[in-house]
């Protein structure tokens, strides 16, 4: 009789044990929940008071204050935890009468490019990310540069190397990216604009 117990208690301890390695097998690494989180997100259009040009951002994207911005025509919002960070930037240079071909090349010079891609009205430029002179460890780009008449509109992505599998969203997203919404799209001034315009109290 005390054998069958016994038998039966090992069962019992096998079971949970069992339970309990497939229930922590289940949960969500960092990683996974925020592909998770971008698969579902809706994107939010903002819509910058300066030059009017428009990006679509994940709606868990957090918005960088206006009281921090230091730059004219510049939007950032950041997705971060205790591990990674992930920024989409945009930003408006002076283009200085280049042409696309040169801007790209001088770019590329200037952000360490590794890798360039030349359109008919657009150039993308991705690599190794750099601060302050100092390489990020761990920590690349994906830029895109549009002209219109003496500036550039500068889209960028700034992403963990590790995440690069599940920000195909993302990429698309900034390979699509174009200055102005298309008319039946285009935003009221105040409707999902930059944090200028849409502050939290």
């Amino acid at each position: 009789m005390r054998k069958v117990v016994v038998f039966f208690a090992a069962i019992i301890v096998v079971a949970v044990s069992i339970e309990w390695y497939e229930s922590c097998g289940g949960l969500k690494s960092h990683k996974a929940v925020f592909a998770r989180q971008l698969a579902y997100a809706d994107f939010r259009k903002y819509k910058d008071v300066d030059y009017d040009y428009v990006v679509s951002i994940p709606s868990f994207f957090m918005a960088q204050p206006d009281s921090l911005q230091e730059e004219k025509g510049r939007m950032r919002f950041e997705y971060g935890d205790e591990w990674i960070s992930i920024v989409i930037e945009s930003q408006v240079m002076n283009n200085e009468g280049q042409s696309l071909q040169s801007g790209m090349d001088s770019l590329a010079r200037v952000l360490h490019a590794t890798d360039c891609k030349l359109g008919s009205d657009y150039f993308i430029l991705s690599g190794p990310q750099y601060e302050n002179g100092n390489s990020m460890e761990g920590y690349s780009y994906y830029t895109k540069v549009m002209p219109n008449h003496k500036l550039w509109f500068v889209c960028t992505m700034i992403y963990p190397d590790g995440y690069k599998d599940v920000l195909t969203r993302l990429f698309k997203e900034i390979d699509d990216w174009q200055i102005w919404e298309p008319p039946h799209l285009q935003l009221k001034q105040g409707e999902e604009q930059t944090p200028k315009a849409r502050r939290h109290h």
